[in-house]
This record gives structure tokens, C-alpha cells and sequence, in this order.
């Protein structure tokens, strides 16, 4: 199982139209092409400028040959006039040679993963439609990569199957970096921190196995803020605007 995410920054008045164009022109595009079993668009409920094109494949080559084909391009470019423009501006040339100062586009992020850890086999045979998606992005000991896909398989996976409105989950693995992506339905509320699988209970289950300076923020929490790490973990609750499953 291949996962890829590509994030837009959109302007607010536009996410309902992208949402329009992405279930007219890019779910069909991607039904037709090999190895997509699934596609979403879904919008960042902190951040409704943040909206990611979300897509399962069977396998990275299949992925790979998707954006080589151009329809990729293709598609972003159907989805371009609803992009946010940046701060930056570029001086252009004009056909009539008149130079012209214009706003620079905020070009999308592509990232994928591979190195499916747990949920892929049983999304062959899922139909249900996600009403939110929640992902969350962490790291572990580079020498606890087995102890924490051992605690994620023995306890945390079966946790998440007793929360009400959870559908079903994929763990991706990059190196020692993970991404914990989980399907909700409908009757999840993803306005309030309980309404949603809260990641209290994944730190408290997974901090030995955190990075050391992880482990210090957990457990200092009431201290003065520090900067930022990369290895932080990350939480984010996503409204599904469209989204379907491409293959039985």
C-alpha cells in the first residue's frame, strides 16, 4: 500500500468550488487510472485554507507511473484557480514585452509513504465513506521501531475499533517517522477534543519509545514552551469533502 498527500493552501471562499471540481473532474480521472483504490479531498477544521488531496495505491510504481503520465499536471492544473496566492511576487513578461509584477502561487506539497504497517489488508474489501479523517505524525526511537509496531498492533489498533464513528486505520513508516491515518463516519464529533480519538491515550501507551526529547515535553507540559521539534507529534481532525472508494 502506497499513501500519497497533496496539500493545497486554498482561498476560504473557494474550498466549496475546489470541492465541486475535484468530485467532477478528478474522482473520475482517478477511477480510471491502474492501482488508485481510493481517493478524498479533505479540509484541515484548525485551518480551512489547508485542504489534501488524499489517495491510496496498491503500490508506489503505480503512483509513480500516475504523476509520469501527465495526468497528474493535468489535474493540479484543473484545481489551480482555486490556490491561494503568496506574500511573493515575480516580475513577468508580458506579450507585448511590458514587464508586470504578479503574486506567486502557492504550488502544492507532495508527499508519499510506503512501508504499510497495519490497516492496508482490510481496506481490500471497505466501502464505507469517511466523514473526517484524522492523522497523526510521529516518531520513535530509531532503535524501538519494532517495540512500537508491536504496542500499536496489540493495543493501540484494537483501542481505536472501540471508539464510536471509527471506520478503520492505515500505519505508514518512513524511516522511523510514522503516519497513523484513521477513517471516521458520521457519527463522530470532530468539534470537540473527545469527539474524536484523543492521542492522550497513544503517548501514554507508546513514551517509552519516544524520542528523548519527546519524552521531556510529555512530561513537562506545564513548563515554559520550548521551540518546536520535527519530532513532535502531530494531530489533525479533517472534514472529508469527497471522498470514495475507487475499487471493490
Amino acid at each position: 500500500m502506497f499513501l500519497r498527500m497533496v496539500t493545497h493552501t486554498i482561498r476560504d471562499e473557494e474550498v466549496l468550488h475546489m470541492a465541486a471540481t475535484y468530485e467532477r473532474r478528478i474522482l473520475p480521472a482517478l477511477k480510471k487510472t491502474a492501482g488508485c483504490v481510493f481517493a478524498a479531498l479533505i479540509q484541515n477544521i484548525d485551518d480551512h485554507r489547508e485542504c489534501i488531496s488524499l489517495t491510496l495505491w496498491r503500490s508506489p510504481e503505480e503512483a509513480r507511473e500516475y504523476e509520469a503520465s501527465g495526468l497528474y499536471l493535468q489535474l493540479v492544473n484543473s484545481l489551480r484557480p482555486f490556490f491561494s496566492e503568496s506574500t511573493e511576487w515575480k516580475v513577468q513578461l508580458n506579450e507585448d514585452y511590458s514587464l508586470e509584477n504578479v503574486p506567486v502561487q502557492i504550488e502544492p506539497e507532495v508527499v508519499g509513504y510506503t512501508n504499510s504497517v497495519a490497516g492496508s489488508d482490510e481496506f481490500k474489501g471497505l466501502s464505507a465513506k469517511p466523514f473526517a479523517v484524522q492523522i497523526v505524525t510521529l516518531s520513535v526511537q530509531e532503535d524501538h521501531v519494532v517495540d512500537f509496531e508491536r504496542i500499536f498492533s496489540a493495543d493501540i489498533h484494537p483501542k481505536y475499533k472501540t471508539y464510536k464513528g471509527f471506520i478503520d486505520l492505515i500505519l505508514l513508516r518512513q524511516n522511523r517517522e510514522y503516519h497513523s491515518i484513521s477513517f471516521w463516519d458520521e457519527t463522530v464529533d470532530i468539534t470537540t477534543s473527545s469527539g474524536i480519538h484523543s492521542i492522550n491515550q497513544l503517548v501514554k501507551a507508546i513514551y517509552s519509545v519516544l524520542p528523548v526529547f519527546v519524552q521531556w515535553r510529555v512530561s513537562h507540559r506545564g513548563a515554559a514552551r520550548t521551540s518546536a521539534s520535527s519530532e513532535d507529534i502531530k494531530a489533525t481532525v479533517h472534514r472529508c469533502l469527497v471522498g470514495e472508494w475507487l475499487t471493490p
